[in-house]
């Protein structure tokens, strides 16, 4: 997110949650779905099965830079996942990686399906979970981020959290495209104000 989002810019959430390591929120956004999909297979998944696996005993200071396909190794190996978990992580990660051969098209829909059965699986409990959600447009993600907020606090206390009205905050997300200015406003707002905004 080092500019502001673009006509073909992609929006992400995730979050990952263990009882050792608390949550892990974000809001992102990058400039094409194929990115956004090097984002998922080559980040996303890295750290959210290196804590699914690794988290649950100790507190996790440090994704190591390693293929996925490892991390899952290692943790069978030493008996933190079970054979079916593990063979579900690869199955998701193998998904991911062969929606590179679509055109760019069809990813952003193979996506979304993806991400709906994502979060069936890795509902998780009190103890952990993992999540995530993709927006086409800034104005999805800003009514997205107004309605997670509104469940559980006012109008008041979304000001506060995000810096701005949630009349401004619209008007942000339906201009951020057009506007460079308001751009740099969003993608600050993004960068700084969300994280707690589940």
């Amino acid at each position: 997110m080092d500019a502001p989002p673009k006509e073909n810019s992609v929006y992400i959430h995730t979050l990952i949650f263990s009882k050792n390591n608390g949550i892990d929120n974000i809001y992102a956004y990058f400039p094409d779905v194929k990115i956004l999909l090097g984002y998922i297979q080559y980040s996303f998944l890295q750290e959210a099965f290196y804590k699914w696996i690794y988290g649950r005993n100790k507190m996790v200071t440090k994704i190591p830079a390693l293929p996925v396909g490892k991390i899952i190794k290692g943790g069978l190996q030493r008996g933190l996942i079970t054979s079916d978990t593990a063979k579900t992580m690869i199955s998701y990660y193998s998904r991911v990686a062969k929606m590179w051969d679509l055109p760019k098209e069809r990813v952003f829909p193979e996506l979304m399906k993806f991400v709906r059965e994502f979060n069936r699986t890795w509902f998780g409990n009190n103890q952990e979970f993992l999540y995530m959600k993709i927006f086409k447009s800034t104005v999805e993600l800003g009514d997205f981020v107004v309605e997670s907020t509104m469940i559980t606090n006012d109008k008041e206390e979304f000001e506060n959290k995000i810096g701005v009205t949630i009349d401004e905050w619209n008007t942000i997300c339906k201009y951020a495209i057009s506007d460079k200015l308001v751009g740099e406003k969003f993608q600050k707002i993004l960068q700084k104000s969300l994280t707690e905004v589940i």
